[in-house]
């Protein structure tokens, strides 16, 4: 009996993946529990296991391709094979039976067999609407035969009305989710996954000649790594669908100096490694997102019954975007509005240390609320970063420059040499007014500038 492999759930906010590489060939017999492949999300990289004891018959997603969760990657079979038959397997369907590339996506997103539908009387080669034809045909006999068990498919307005112009089977969609209701990201995605299938099929049957590429000798082209064609396609959309606002601010970290040093002098005292200044920023952002929610926000189309809206939440997850030789990944720190600072200073080590090794698990690159990064440490004085999908708002951290700064008091005024910090927040526009950001920002510097408030 064959089997589709699916990309499946890797973590709790996965919703696509990266196949990096195939462990085993078409053909080949597979053990269930070994790695089969690895995939790769939110640039960390992970095996996906064989399910069952078989042979792997077609391969339908090939390295570099981007899926979302549920679209097929290949076709398992768990018949004990002969070498006639293991032959066969090793040809793919498309070659043995003539077909469209459309009527060979649409196969593939309903695992339905090529074989099967042109042993029912469809003339070659076959087309989508035969395997739509065929789809309605076994939905018809299943419908007759569980006529008072079949379920209704629930679906919003917006749903059926996009289903209805591009002509998705609801049904199909329906059989992923059992006993939800299906919304208009759920149609979107399926459109999304049945456009990659289908150009990645056409790919395939149409090869276009090579680009010619001129040679220039001083120059030489790198292609991009997974976790780079990650961070682009991210940024890139980012950019292209969140409007942009910025916020530039500087605080005095005489007192968060002062403050740092006291602190790490005590835990150095008891054989304890010292905080960062970095986990002090951390935990002086978590105590001002705390007190400013609307920056723990995330603006989400079509969430509500097709119209748009704003996920509050309630967990600060901090994001600490972090260097590292394969690339530059966000390991979290989570419930950090729960942690004190020395728990923020430990669980930031041991993040950064796992990122730079590459042992980072998928649910501690995930879930992320809020980003800080920080390039102080490379001696830029102030830059803008941009949101990460999924979140509303980044913090841009520079050095500490010790320069002027002018002092009132009790009427009179001094100029004093002081440590001085310029941050920067980049916010959704959608999501924040210029007041909402500034309040928060004016909250983190009344932490930092009084970080005794902290303790």
């Amino acid at each position: 009996m064959e089997k589709s492999l699916t990309m499946p759930k890797l973590g709790a906010t996965m919703t696509e993946g990266t196949v990096l590489r195939w462990l085993y060939r078409p053909g080949e017999r597979i053990t269930k529990g070994e790695p089969l492949l690895e995939v790769m999300t939110d640039k960390v990289n992970i095996e996906v296991e064989a399910p069952m004891d078989g042979f792997l018959l077609k391969v339908l997603a090939q390295d570099g391709d981007v899926l979302p969760i549920g679209a097929p990657l290949a076709l398992l079979s768990d018949e004990a094979a002969t070498q006639a038959s293991t032959e066969t397997a090793r040809i793919p369907f498309s070659e043995r039976i003539a077909s469209t590339p459309a009527a060979k996506r649409e196969a593939a997103l309903r695992h339905i067999d090529l074989q099967v539908v042109a042993s029912s009387g469809a003339r070659l080669p076959l087309t989508r609407d035969d395997i739509l034809a065929f789809a309605r045909q076994q939905a018809d006999t299943r419908k007759e035969g569980e006529r008072t068990l079949a379920p209704t498919v629930q679906a919003t307005p917006l749903a059926q009305k996009i289903a209805r112009e591009h002509s998705v089977d609801l049904a199909v969609l329906a059989e992923r989710k059992p006993g939800e209701k299906l919304t208009r990201a759920d149609v979107e995605a399926y459109l999304q996954q049945a456009a990659h299938a289908e150009s990645r099929v056409g790919e395939a049957e149409t090869v276009a000649p090579p680009v010619p590429v001129a040679e220039v000798e001083d120059e030489t082209i790198v292609a991009l790594t997974p976790a780079r064609q990650l961070i682009a396609q991210r940024m890139q959309q980012s950019s292209s669908t969140t409007p942009h606002i910025y916020l530039d601010l500087e605080i005095d970290m005489t007192e968060a100096q002062r403050c740092h040093r006291s602190i790490g002098q005590h835990l150095q005292a008891q054989g304890e490694p010292p905080p960062s200044l970095t986990a002090l920023i951390v935990r002086a952002a978590a105590a001002a997102i705390a007190l400013h929610p609307e920056v723990n926000t995330v603006f989400e189309p079509g969430i509500l019954q097709g119209k748009d809206g704003i996920r509050q939440r309630k967990a600060v997850h901090i994001g600490i975007a972090t260097d590292t030789e394969r690339a530059l990944i966000t390991p979290v720190i989570r419930n950090a509005h729960q942690l004190s600072l020395p728990a923020i200073a430990s669980e930031l080590r041991r993040l950064t240390l796992a990122a730079r090794q590459g042992t980072l698990k998928p649910e501690e690159v995930t879930g992320a609320s809020f980003t800080i990064s920080n390039l102080g440490m490379y001696g830029i004085d102030t830059f803008h970063a941009i949101i990460v999908p999924g979140q509303s708002a980044i913090l841009a951290v520079g050095k500490v420059t010790r320069r002027g700064v002018v002092i009132e008091e009790g009427g009179n005024a001094r100029l004093e040499i002081r440590p001085v910090m310029k941050v920067s927040l980049s916010a959704d526009h959608r999501v924040l007014d210029g007041a909402g950001g500034s309040r928060f920002l004016h909250q983190f510097k009344l932490f930092l500038e009084n970080p005794y408030l902290l303790l």
